[in-house]
């Protein structure tokens, strides 16, 4: 079996979680003195709080800034911070006060989110034409969503965060946050079938 697939199957067993999360509780504790298990905490979700915090802004530079300000808050809270397994929930809890307070003080109004398309080795027109019509598509029955269920899809794609973590963040039960994501993919599905007729 290749190691990817080895790693794959162990990801999945409920002790090697217990590991990882123990290994990162280690981790967290160490940073409270130590800057190196910080940058160690910082090159684990930098990309997802960046992702998440792009999602929101829909700026690179801008998400780039709130990622810096995001470390930067949590570098200066990190001694107060007090380990229950919960430190991505913590880490996006400050990332998503951040992008509050951004809008409290630019309150801009965002264009239709744009998605970047990588063409493929065989350019097909027809093809682009019909995948950014599908997006356009998508990007409108998003933009209907309250802003509870939107934030629901940029925990659970752009921050790549567990129903765990979603449910301490949000401070909601696990069983709720998965059964709110849930009805809201099918939703989704729902109109975009309705579309479709």
């Amino acid at each position: 079996m290749p190691s990817d697939q080895v790693n794959r199957v162990l990801a999945n067993r409920p002790e090697t979680l217990i590991i990882a999360t123990q290994a990162e509780a280690d981790l967290v504790e160490a940073a409270h003195s130590d800057p190196a298990a910080f940058g160690e905490l910082y090159r684990r979700y930098v990309v997802r709080i960046y992702r998440y915090l792009y999602s929101h802004v829909g700026a690179a530079d801008t998400a780039e800034d709130l990622t810096a300000q995001v470390f930067c808050a949590a570098w200066e809270g990190i001694a107060d911070y007090k380990e229950q397994g919960n430190f991505a929930a913590w880490l996006f809890c400050i990332a998503r006060n951040k992008t509050s307070d951004y809008f409290r003080r630019h309150r801009p109004s965002l264009p239709l989110d744009e998605a970047t398309l990588l063409l493929p080795e065989e350019f097909d027109p027809q093809a682009r034409l019909e995948q950014e019509e599908d997006l356009h598509r998508l990007a409108g029955l998003v933009a209907h969503l309250a802003p509870d269920q939107l934030e629901l899809l940029r925990l659970r794609f752009a921050a790549d965060l567990s129903f765990a973590q979603m449910a301490t963040l949000l401070s909601r039960s696990e069983a709720a946050v998965k059964m709110s994501f849930y009805r809201l993919l099918e939703h989704l599905k729902s109109d975009w079938e309705k579309g479709d007729e």
